[in-house]
């Protein structure tokens, strides 16, 4: 099992710059998945529509503000709008590792860094137009400068603090409250605290509960519904603490054995790191119990869960602990998983998917799991990274050769222009409401021209089950819906 070792011999920044590259390609290449970032695509592209709620989310005036500078040159490639994700992971980054400087200076800094960034909780809120990423980088600001208001008596930092916390609540990030009440109760503990910072403490929480307490007035009254929903459903909880392994990925088990060895064996057992881990336990049940799957304190919590682990078990030789690393098995199992869901029965799963699940398989193997020597976390960490990053890149390349092509947007796109003989510009599509939304966003000049077109398109939509359209005058096509995984008919009738 020798010839498994060798990702134990890459250094960590290789992996953190291969894995910024393939971010960037999935950043151009992966499709919009969701209603909720074709909505947000749509909300961008309407210039009439400023609701009170958009103009105080800083997140929309970004993405707005870079649509508007380079809309006319990305054309309908609206996935490239992802590259605004790429600041913010830039700015994670550079504040994660102030943060460390501040708290831990003498740790290793590329190993937290890396662990954390090559996570499936970076991986989905990257591949999302939602604002989880800049919510996670507001709590990870508030949380830097609340540290620094705490040990210092300097001005900058208070006024830093309440920029980004007052920028968070505009938001309605609520959980930055969260944050700094915890971590300031902490400091008002403390008896020989001196009277007047203890008042500036209390002033400066008072200060923006009281904003709060404003902003979910107004968004209660604007929207018709409040922000402090709290769900208590079983099957709710069971699905996030499902949903919790894929996302922590490839630091779920490895968070379990820091734990094990931080609680049980008092291993740097120094309040910084506590205080660290008091915040993970915090996020995560809010994160289990929140109305909405909110990602953004996820992607908060990762940094801090990461330095954790380097922290607690940076000279731990682990052994059998290491079975723990099983769960990354998670991985090729929801990759396959997820193929397989697209087809109705085993009998219509083309041949090559095989080979793409035998090679995804192969990769998963390369898990520390199967080495029986004790070994760092440092070398430990190493291996999960290389079998995470190469089951990922195999993954999207498979996807992308194999579905891309069958993609509402592309399919109506190549039948007009190959099977109908029709210029698109010069083309009306007739639809039914239940497939409008995504249509709207890449055909929205096709579906209200305000002139008399060359060709008038009738679109139907049916299912696989059912039988297609026999009609002479028109085209079947199948097409991936990835908002439902699953393949659907689609027929073209030139009207």
């Amino acid at each position: 099992m020798s010839i498994f070792r060798f990702p134990e011999k890459i250094p960590t920044f290789f992996y953190l710059i291969f894995f910024l590259s393939l971010l960037g390609v999935l950043s151009a290449v992966t499709p919009l998945i969701s209603n909720q970032d074709i909505d947000f695509i749509i909300s961008i592209k309407d210039e009439t529509n400023w609701s009170f709620s958009k103009i105080i989310d800083i997140h929309f005036l970004i993405f707005k503000a870079f649509y508007l500078t380079i809309g006319s040159l990305i054309s309908d490639q609206y996935q490239i709008l992802r590259l605004i994700n790429f600041l913010y992971l830039l700015l994670i980054v550079f504040i994660t590792y102030k943060i460390i400087k501040l708290k831990f200076y003498d740790l290793d800094l590329w190993s937290p860094i890396g662990a954390f960034l090559i996570s499936g909780g970076i991986l989905f809120s990257f591949l999302t137009l939602q604002g989880f990423l800049l919510s996670g980088l507001l709590n990870l600001f508030i949380l830097y400068f609340l540290f620094k208001t705490l040990e210092e008596n300097k001005t900058t930092n208070i006024i830093f603090l309440n920029i980004f916390s007052l920028i968070a609540l505009l938001m309605g990030n609520l959980y930055c409250l969260v944050i700094i009440t915890v971590l300031s109760i902490i400091k008002l503990i403390n008896f020989n605290l001196e009277k007047e910072k203890r008042l500036s403490i209390i002033s400066n929480i008072s200060f923006l509960y009281i904003v709060a307490i404003v902003l979910l007035t107004i968004n209660q009254l604007d929207q018709g519904k409040t922000l402090l929903n709290i769900h208590y459903s079983p099957k709710l909880i069971l699905d996030r603490l499902t949903n919790i392994i894929p996302i922590l990925l490839p630091l779920t088990g490895t968070l379990l054995i820091a734990f094990f060895f931080n609680i049980f064996k008092k291993l740097n057992w120094n309040r910084d790191l506590l205080f660290f881990l008091l915040i993970i336990v915090i996020s995560i049940i809010v994160f289990i119990f929140s109305e909405e799957m909110n990602l953004g304190l996820l992607v908060f919590t990762l940094p801090l869960i990461s330095i954790y682990i380097f922290r607690t078990l940076e000279f731990v030789q682990m052994k059998w602990t290491k079975l723990i690393y099983l769960s990354i098995f998670v991985i090729p199992i929801l990759i396959i998983y997820t193929d397989t869901s697209f087809y109705l029965s085993i009998e219509d799963i083309p041949y090559e998917n095989y080979l793409f699940y035998g090679l995804v398989i192969i990769f998963s193997l390369f898990n520390p799991v199967f080495f029986i020597q004790a070994q760092s976390i440092i070398e430990i960490h190493k291996t999960a990274l290389f079998s995470f990053i190469m089951m990922l890149s195999v993954a999207a390349g498979f996807f992308y050769y194999q579905y891309n092509d069958q993609l509402l947007q592309n399919v109506i796109a190549q039948t007009l222009e190959n099977d109908l003989k029709c210029s698109i510009k010069e083309s009306k599509l007739k639809i039914n409401e239940n497939n409008l939304l995504l249509l709207s966003l890449y055909f929205e000049d096709n579906i209200y021209l305000n002139f008399e077109p060359e060709c008038n398109i009738q679109l139907t939509f049916t299912s696989l089950t059912d039988l297609p359209i026999n009609d002479i005058n028109s085209v079947n096509k199948t097409i991936l819906d990835l908002n439902k995984k699953s393949f659907i008919n689609i027929n073209f009738k030139k009207l």
